[in-house]
Parts: C-alpha cells; structure tokens; sequence
C-alpha cells in the first residue's frame, strides 16, 4: 500500500512540474511575439470627410416663380382652356384631362406601389434567409477512417490489367441437397448485408496470404470502392464469401495483391455480377465482366487448430495477450470510428437539400448581403418616386382639371388630343439643333411665367439636405458670367431624382433631391440658362464635433453579426475590443460609432499571433490594400 502511494505522488510530482514546465514554455513563448499596432489617428478619418462631395453640385439658373404642367401623353388632355400669351389668375382652369384615362392611370400607379412594397417585403425577406445562411466551413466533416495496424507484408498491388482467372475445378455438390446433412442454424460470423465498407470487423484473418481477412456476405453484397482502395493502399488480402438466403456457402472471391494496381481504377462491384446458377445448381460465369478477384468454390480459409501449440511458452502467451490488447483498444477506436460517422450520416440525411445552408463560404454570404441590401436600397428608391406618382394621380382625379397657382402669363400651351399640330412642328424641326439639350420648358406640356426675377435649381443628396433646408444660405457662381453671389433656399421638391453620376463623391446610396433657392445677392450678374456652381454651407459643423469615424475596412473584423478590433491595452497587451459601426463607403471605409478612442492603437486583426495578451509595438506604418491608394 506505501509502494503504490509513493507512486501516485510520484506521478502528481512528475505531472505537475511538468504541466508547470509547458506553461512556463508557452508563456515564454507568447513574450517572444510582437505584433506591431498603428494610432488611430493615423488612419481615421472624420465623418464629415466623405461630405466633401456633396459641398458643392452644379445647377442652372431659371425663371423664377414660374409653373409647369406636365403629362404623361397629350392623349391624356380632353380640352385646353387658355391660348399662349393669354393673362390668368390664380384658381383659373388651364387644361382638363379625360376621366377615363385618369381612373385607369390612377389604378395603374396604385399597382405600381403595391407591386414595389411586395418586392421590397420579398427582397427583405430574402435579406434575412441569406443572414442566417450556415458557411461552408462549419459544415460537419465526415471523420477519417480507423485502420488497424498489420505489419507490412511484401506482396504488392492488385493487376489491373489483365481479368482474374477463376477457378476451374466445379463446387462439391454432395452434401448440398442431402436431407442427412445438417441446416445451418445461425448466419456466419459479421455477414454483410449491404455493403463491404472500409472500415470493417472480419470474420478471421488479418490480412495476409496465409491468414487473409474473411469477410461473409449475401449474394445481393456490394464491395465499395473505398474498402477495395484501403486494401490495396495497406497491401492486403481478402476472401469474399458469399452465403445464400438460407446461410449455405456458394462460392468465394480471392481477392490478391499486385504490383502494378492503379487506384483510379478501381471502382465498387457486386459479388454476384458475372456468376449464375442453373437449376440444377450448376455455376457459370461471364468473362466478359471486369473481374476484381479470383472466383474460387473451394471452402473458406480457416485457421486449423494446432495440436502441439497447448504446449505454448510463457512468450506465446505474452504475444497473444499483446495482440488482444491490440484488438480492444482498435475495438474502441473503430467504436468511436462509427459512433462519429453515424452522427455524420444523420445529419448528412436530415440536410434539407433545398437548404443553402454548407453552400457558401463566409466571404461568399457577406458578398451576397451586400448585395440584396443594395437591391433593397434601389427599391425603396423607387417605392419613393411611385408613391408621389400616386398621390400626384389621386389628386389629378378628383375633377379632372389642373388650375393655375399663381398670376401670369401663359407662356406655352400644348393642344388637346386630336387637334393636329404636324404643320407647326415641322416648320419648328427645320430649325430646331438637335444635338442642343432640352430645357425644363421644352419638356412641359403648359408654362405660366409669374412675375419675378430668376431663381437658382440644382440637386443635392439626401443626406446633404439637413444643410439645404428653406431659409438655408447656398454660395453660387456663373460658369457664364464669373458672377459671384448668394440664394437662399425657398423649397424642395418631395420627389427624389435619379443618382447623377456628377456627384461622384456622394454615397452612391443617396437620393438626390431639387432644391430652388432664390438669388438675394447680386442678381443682376446672372441670366436665365446659366450654368452655376453651388457651395453648401456645413460650418456649423465642424470636425471636433463629428460622433463617428472612418478606420480602413481590413482593421476591423467581423464575428457573426458583431464587429471588433484589437487594441493595445494600458500595459502594451493585446486585447479585443467590440465597436458599433455604421455605413460603408466605396467597399474601403467603415463608420465606427463607438467602441473606439481616438488615443487607441489598433493592429490589423488577422494571422496565428494576433492574440489575447501578445506584446505590442507601436508603428506609424498602416497597411492597405495592394493597388489601392486610400489617402
């Protein structure tokens, strides 16, 4: 009892310092890693810097306090109530649509909306299935498969190339229908029924000339490829034995090694292709068929007692008692072996097959969010524009007219549908330019000029539009005149425009609004149809007051639907640190919301030692993309 209680403290002592040894080790290894980590400030950029774009946008200057109408078709029009030059008032009718048209139209742009609203539903929808998609890489992996150890027999691979002969000599009958000879009671030790797999438990043998596996199985057995692969790829033996419904013994496959096997040419087979039986009970067979062993009817080989082995030294028994362990301990690591590939075949067969889930990769699912979320973008861009078409249609319904708002002159009056005008637009066709751009009154089916000065029309992106609310101040000059002066905005049209690609620096997310601002300082330096830059005025909002960043994409990472970097700590360590982030710009730029100090140093959060608890060192140099210049 002292003996085994000095061994055990022997083993804690042993095992402790040697626990205290791989610590040791680790811990001195983790110091030796420095992973270099860059300031904040060295690669931010304020939220106000990606407005830079939208500070200035081009427009033109028009008439002010003019009035449009504009129509879809003249077909539309059932009468015209005024002539070009005439003066009305406020209230008074300037043209009537007909009826029948309107409630269709109206219909039509209802089912528009309805339709874009769908889309959208649908689009969101899809947005949330491809959220929860399962990546590739946590996809359960089929477990490799347990071999047990034989020693390496010199005896080569399977030839492919030429058929197995079979054996000659024709199976003893006798016996076979004797009503004297004995009915097997009990099937063949581990008779396969289905398929010959490579990971298997034979019947005897371990795999040699002498002893080769015996492996039983009915006449409907299938011998997988993968089970004739692992024989050829250990070079060993085995005798295919094939049983009938009633457990007699038919016939055997001899199946031997050769030098010149090709793997790839292997392939799985059935044990009763190309052999027959007759209703006398005689067998043939089909040479023609691709042969995988040598068919044989002579009995299984066995192992035949050894008369003179009960005399065995204490080394047999010593060898024996060695090759059980062996056994058990292959017995429990083919347990676990099966164990696994069972799980995996269950969930392989409770795997939706219309599931995307396993499909794509991380990087795959984050391109195609990106992607619907940009889809649903342009559709709500366009549920926008079908909304005011709507309400414009609701309106246009309730008697058919469009009456003047302001007091003018009519200056442009389009005919009702059916009056011919073919003479007037072939005389004005003769002279028209056409390469000359059309202007906003060539395109209105009815202009009234009120009285006034001119006024100031340009496009400005939705997220630019806080600075651009009536009242609001806009700097403009004349790519005419050279002329300087002010606007002050007096209103802006609810019905968003296309993205212009003039505003190439603007989130190509942004509606673009048309703003009207009327010129207050020096309006006599501009004429109606000048080309204007406007400047907006965002100072009072300055840098220091920005609640956000921008960091370069690559410096910070996700996990699942949270977002994170590391940072160098109080003491130089590294440690992690989740942020909240915002809208990316041009797929390089991420808002970081909060989470982040300026004062922080941040390493690019990638590769084997960027972990918990590393040393740090401070560089200024911050890696970026190849090809791409980010500042």
């Amino acid at each position: 009892m002292k003996k085994f209680i000095i061994f055990l403290l022997c083993v804690a002592v042993i095992g402790g310092g040697s626990w205290f040894g791989y610590k040791r080790y680790m811990d001195k290894k983790q110091d030796s890693i420095v992973v270099d980590v860059v300031p904040v400030q060295n690669m931010m950029q304020y939220s106000d810097w990606f407005d830079y774009g939208s500070n200035e946008c081009y427009g033109q200057v028009v008439a002010s306090n003019t009035q449009r109408f504009y129509t879809d078709t003249q077909k539309l029009v059932k009468e015209v109530f005024v002539e070009e030059g005439q003066e009305v008032k406020k209230g008074d009718p300037i043209l009537e649509y007909d009826m029948t048209v309107v409630e269709l139209e109206l219909e039509q742009k209802k089912n528009a909306v309805s339709i874009v609203e769908q889309n959208i539903k649908m689009a969101k929808k899809e947005l949330e299935k491809i959220r929860n998609y399962k990546p590739s890489e946590d996809a359960p992996q089929m477990p490799d498969p347990v071999f047990p150890e034989f020693d390496d027999d010199d005896i080569g691979m399977w030839d492919m190339d030429d058929s197995f002969p079979y054996d000659d000599s024709l199976p003893d009958m006798s016996g076979l229908f004797d009503d004297s000879s004995s009915m097997p009671d009990a099937p063949p030790p581990q008779l396969v029924k289905d398929v010959v797999k490579p990971a298997f438990v034979p019947a005897e043998g371990n795999g040699t000339v002498e002893s080769p596996y015996i492996i039983n199985v009915t006449r409907t057995a299938e011998v997988s490829k993968d089970f004739m692969v692992r024989l050829a790829a250990e070079k060993k033996c085995a005798e295919i034995c094939v049983y009938d419904e009633k457990f007699f013994y038919l016939y055997k496959w001899i199946i031997v090694p050769s030098e010149e096997t090709k793997v790839e040419e292997l392939d799985s087979w059935k044990v009763a292709d190309g052999v027959t039986f007759d209703e006398n009970g005689q067998a043939s067979i089909d040479t023609d068929k691709k042969l995988y062993g040598k068919l044989s009817f002579t009995q299984p080989t066995v192992k035949k007692p050894d008369d003179s082995s009960s005399q065995a030294d204490d080394s047999s028994s010593m060898a024996d008692n060695d090759s059980s362990v062996a056994d058990d301990e292959y017995s429990k690591e083919y347990e676990d072996y099966m164990a696994a590939y069972d799980a995996y075949q269950e969930f392989m067969d409770n795997l939706d097959p219309n599931s995307n889930d396993y499909v794509y990769s991380r990087d795959a699912i984050k391109k195609l969010i990106a992607e619907k979320e940009s889809d649903i973008k342009q559709l709500e861009l366009s549920l926008k524009s079908a909304q005011f078409e709507y309400d414009k249609a609701k309106k246009r319904k309730e008697d058919g007219k469009l009456y003047a708002e302001i007091d003018g002159i009519v200056k442009k009056i389009g005919k009702a549908s059916g009056e011919d005008d073919t003479e007037d637009d072939t005389a004005e066709a003769t002279e028209e330019d056409i390469y000359e751009e059309p202007n906003e009154d060539d395109k209105a089916f009815a202009v009234i000029q009120g009285e006034g000065g001119v006024e100031v029309q340009c496009e400005i992106p939705e997220l630019s539009l806080q600075y651009a609310q009536v009242g609001a101040e806009l700097s403009i000059f004349s790519w005419n005149t050279n002329a300087s002066g002010t606007a002050e905005v007096t209103s802006i049209d609810p019905q968003p425009v296309q993205y212009s690609s003039d505003n190439w620096g603007d989130n190509p997310n942004n509606s673009m609004y048309t703003v009207h601002a009327k010129i207050t300082d020096n309006a006599d330096g501009f004429t109606i149809n000048d080309w204007i830059q406007v400047t907006i005025d965002k100072s009072s909002t300055s840098k220091s007051d920005s609640k956000s960043v921008y960091l370069p994409i690559h410096y910070v990472r996700q996990e699942g639907g949270d977002y994170y970097i590391m940072k160098a700590d109080k003491d130089g360590r590294l440690e992690k640190q989740y942020v909240r982030v915002g809208q990316v710009m041009y797929g390089m730029m991420i808002e970081v919301k909060g989470g982040l100090k300026q004062s922080d140093s941040i390493c690019f959060p990638y590769g084997k030692d960027v972990k918990e608890g590393v040393r740090t060192r401070e560089t200024d140099t911050v890696l970026q993309p190849e090809n791409v210049d980010i500042f």
